[in-house]
């Protein structure tokens, strides 16, 4: 008995070794490693940004005097009679309507033109990626420049056929539409590519099969690829209704929010409000609205287009 007393101590602990560096804990191991650099990344620059906005929403706060007094939701009740706000919300979110639906039909019809290697399909797939790698920036002074009243090159289209000049970028009823145009030209890339890629995980057994059935192309369209392209759909749309709802550069770059605020969309007053007029406590209050509108509208989206099952 002695001796079998003795030697449990020693036993134990080496059991219990192996176990937490069994080859699956190893694994998970391994794995949580691999997302460590990520963790870190959205800890560092999204959690706590999103914390410090939140604590800062509730203070009078600027850049050059920091925090100073406790004010509460007093931010949060100033944006009620904001008329500017709610207008920099009309617009933001009219160019998201205006933006997403254009820009999911076109890219997954060139989709579907394109999921077949034909002859040139390479070329126009090109065509359509090489804006998608091109800094928003460059491209927002190109179709500046493209959109000049004067010397712009969609002028000098537009006159080879007969049509007089157009004032796209300083015309409060066209602006935010050539804005529009130009980041579903910026953008079309990515949900391109997306969506050419879950079209070609659809096993083509499903379309023999419809074809067996008696299902034309416009029928097998409908019934096959959109509802098992419906999760691919879903991320595509959830994702460029967010990155549409914060749009800035083009809009800081090519009308400073004009003419007369139609293309002040809500990003770019809460640049003026934090950076212009150096009312960050005020800035941080319309950053954590934007964020839960955010939160909402992502959220109704997955629920609304969610595979059903």
């Amino acid at each position: 008995m002695a001796t079998v007393t003795s030697t449990a101590p020693t036993i134990q602990p080496a059991v219990r070794a192996r176990g937490i560096f069994s080859w699956r804990n190893r694994q998970l191991m391994i794995a949580f490693l691999f997302i460590v650099p990520a963790l870190i990344n959205f800890t560092v620059f999204r959690y706590i940004p999103i914390a410090s906005s939140i604590r800062a929403s509730l203070y009078e706060y600027s850049l050059l005097r920091g925090l100073r007094d406790f004010i509460g939701l007093d931010h949060y009740a100033r944006m009620l009679n904001d008329w500017v706000f709610w207008d920099s919300l009309k617009v933001t979110a009219l160019f998201v309507i205006y933006k997403v639906p254009i820009q999911i039909v076109l890219s997954l019809a060139l989709a579907v033109l394109l999921q077949r290697e034909t002859v040139g399909a390479g070329v126009v797939r090109s065509a359509v990626l090489t804006p998608m790698v091109t800094s928003v920036i460059v491209a927002s002074i190109i179709w500046a420049m493209m959109y000049h009243s004067q010397l712009g090159l969609i002028q000098s289209m537009l006159g080879a056929v007969g049509i007089p000049r157009q004032a796209f970028l300083s015309d409060a009823s066209r602006a935010l539409p050539a804005i529009t145009v130009m980041m579903i030209w910026k953008d079309l890339g990515f949900s391109l590519i997306i969506l050419l890629a879950g079209l070609k995980a659809i096993p083509h057994t499903y379309y023999e099969a419809a074809l067996v059935d008696g299902a034309n192309a416009w029928e097998a369209f409908r019934r096959v690829t959109i509802p098992l392209l419906m999760p691919v759909l879903m991320f595509v749309v959830v994702t460029q209704a967010v990155f549409s709802f914060q749009v800035f550069v083009p809009v800081y770059q090519m009308t400073q929010g004009g003419p007369l605020d139609s293309t002040k969309v809500l990003v770019y007053y809460i640049y003026q409000q934090g950076f212009r007029f150096q009312d960050m406590g005020y800035a941080s209050a319309l950053s954590v609205v934007a964020l839960i509108i955010l939160i909402i509208v992502s959220y109704g989206l997955m629920r609304w287009l969610r595979p059903q099952t």
